[in-house]
């Protein structure tokens, strides 16, 4: 009997699925979001002044609930295809993004968006628990907190595997902490504390081993299914068990950036095979993925995908791009409306609540910090004791000896 081709199907549920659908996950449900985007491109002014694109103008329609795959080669626009859906590209760029059908408002975006880098720069001092209710506590109003805080970090820690550790230090160079997967899976497990309809994730899996990468993936999964968030993720070359687990994917091809790809992961060995290109048997799907949208290796096909992406799936999108304008959803502010207790404007908490937040935090770690606490005292003292040691008795000298 000959062996079967890997398929990208849906994973199977796992241990952490049951956890969080025994923890009552509607007590972090939110009001759901589609993110829309059309034409959007990015380039760069060389010295010579000739602009060198980057992304060329694509387009797309992500339903809320999916959890979405940006893959490509270096240098094909993924990252900033990110940014500048998550808002967080600073340089001038083109095109239109919309959230439930409406034109985003640079205002409000950031109250149902989440952005969760690649750096997870934290206190070393800080335990996990600390770390989650945190983020938790900023985005929460005041009139829902009690008792729903410490329950939503207790879900996002069984989501996530966390439980066993959350009373352990987050580390660095001087304090003994958590491992590098666990501190990923924190980061990540803080962003969707943020309680954002909408999650960006830069590459939350890189320098992790298989088993991180596939536990950080498999959280993501259920959250997106669980509380119907759209996540995104930038991800290089998952296995393929991790990338079972995505719902959607985006490929892009380098030189410039330009889609080839869009549509069900489940469905994207099929259409390789439909473009004249099935994937070999015993072969990693997304790895022959990436072997034919890499410029310039002997498998490139980048060209002929690029076409086929213009000619089979295209026309598709930009009628689901089109249809999105026309039929609307909740504004944002809509949304921030529908969580009881929420406050209208740029912030979720008032500024004394972050003051107050933020001064615990910093208290709570220097408390833990034994020299953080005695070099400020000690090393003014023992300055003060070698100048005066310097200058004793020199007020008992003449002005000539004092000279």
């Amino acid at each position: 009997m000959a062996p079967q081709q890997p398929r990208l199907d849906s994973g199977s549920s796992s241990k952490s699925e049951d956890n969080f659908s025994a923890a009552h996950p509607a007590s972090l449900e939110l009001p759901s979001a589609s993110l829309t985007f059309k034409d959007l491109s990015f380039s760069v002014q060389l010295p010579t002044g000739e602009q060198k694109p980057i992304l060329e103008p694509c387009s797309g329609h992500l339903k809320p609930g999916q959890l979405v795959a940006l893959m490509g080669p270096s240098g094909c626009g993924k990252s900033t295809l990110l940014d500048m859906l998550a808002m967080k590209k600073t340089a001038k760029y083109s095109g239109e993004v919309l959230v439930n059908g409406h034109v985003r408002d640079p205002r409000t975006f950031q109250r149902v968006a989440t952005y969760v880098g690649q750096e997870d720069v934290m206190p070393q001092h800080w335990k996990v628990r600390e770390a989650i209710k945190f983020n938790a506590i900023l985005k929460t109003p005041v009139a829902k907190r009690k008792g729903w805080t410490g329950a939503a970090v207790d879900l996002l820690l069984e989501a996530f595997g966390l439980s066993g550790i959350k009373d352990t230090y987050i580390g660095g160079p001087q304090v003994r902490g958590i491992s590098g997967g666990q501190r990923r899976r924190v980061t990540l497990a803080r962003g969707i504390a943020a309680q954002g309809s909408l999650v960006f994730c830069d590459e939350p899996t890189s320098g992790l081993s298989a088993t991180d990468a596939e536990l950080c993936i498999k959280a993501l999964s259920v959250i997106a299914k669980r509380l119907s968030v759209l996540i995104l993720v930038v991800i290089h070359q998952p296995r393929l068990e991790v990338a079972q687990l995505f719902d959607t994917l985006l490929l892009l091809t380098s030189g410039p950036g330009r889609m080839v790809y869009q549509g069900p992961m489940d469905g994207a060995v099929a259409y390789m095979e439909a473009c004249g290109r099935p994937v070999p048997q015993y072969v990693n799907p997304t790895d022959y993925f990436l072997d034919l949208v890499t410029p310039g290796i002997p498998t490139d096909a980048s060209a002929m995908f690029v076409q086929a992406y213009q000619q089979r799936l295209e026309p598709q999108i930009l009628k689901r791009v089109a249809h999105a304008y026309e039929e609307k959803g909740l504004t944002v502010q809509e949304m921030l409306l529908a969580r009881s207790g929420a406050r209208l404007g740029k912030y979720a908490v008032p500024f004394f609540t972050q003051l107050g937040t933020l001064l615990q935090r910093k208290l709570a770690i220097t408390m833990r910090n034994p020299l953080a606490i005695i070099l400020p005292l000690l090393i003014p003292a023992a300055l003060g004791a070698a100048v005066g040691f310097m200058f004793r008795g020199v007020g008992d000298e003449g002005l000539m000896e004092q000279i």
